[in-house]
């Protein structure tokens, strides 16, 4: 059969299969990408779904998590989760949402990053941008976690302010409605359980 081609990426270092259609992919220039399969007449492509400057130099990626995962079975905001380790030693943790959830994320990373002070104050959208010797172009695809959850650290007043144009499904039914500062302190709490256990199960 034919191949697939990606052109614009060069030097990867890592490649994991999400599902049938799509592929996480860590490069040289430290960045993140994720390409989905599509057929154009007689072509076969993998344009970009997902950019991001991780930082990091990622040599291996591994489904899994860092923690138990759902031990109330309760239904997870997460339903898959990749770990990645660097050369530098570094390990972090992937994961997939659903768009509504992701739509949220990204307007609450937006806002965030217009009020949380970044180390040497270079703008979030600049540090996440995605460049390599072949192109340069902004992150997308992808929400910053450790971004997000700067929102915890906040005072109240701040969180009221970012919440004010928040519409999610907070309650599970199908229905949107604006959120309060209190489900979207629940709503980070339970995307942060994705990589740390609450304080009360690591206690002795």
């Amino acid at each position: 059969g034919k191949q697939w081609y990606q052109r614009r990426v060069r030097g990867m270092t890592q490649v994991e299969i999400l599902d049938d259609e799509t592929f996480l992919g860590a490069e040289h220039c430290h960045n993140l990408f994720v390409c989905v399969k599509v057929v154009e007449e007689d072509r076969k492509m993998l344009p970009f779904a997902g950019l991001y400057h991780l930082g990091e130099n990622v040599n291996v990626f591994r489904e899994g998590s860092l923690v138990l995962q759902n031990p109330s079975g309760a239904p997870s905001l997460v339903h898959k989760t990749i770990l990645y380790g660097s050369a530098s030693g570094a390990i972090g943790i992937i994961g997939c949402i659903e768009k509504d959830l992701f739509d949220l994320l990204h307007q609450i990373q937006e806002s965030l990053a217009s009020v949380v002070t970044s180390i040497g104050c270079i703008p979030h959208a600049r540090w996440r941008e995605f460049q390599n010797d072949l192109q340069k172009a902004p992150s997308m695809g992808f929400i910053d976690g450790d971004l997000i959850e700067k929102f915890l650290d906040l005072p109240r007043t701040e969180m009221a302010k970012i919440c004010t144009e928040v519409y999610y499904d907070f309650d599970g039914t199908g229905m949107k409605r604006q959120g309060t500062v209190d489900d979207m302190i629940k709503l980070m709490e339970e995307l942060a359980r994705k990589h740390r256990q609450p304080e009360e199960e690591n206690s002795i």
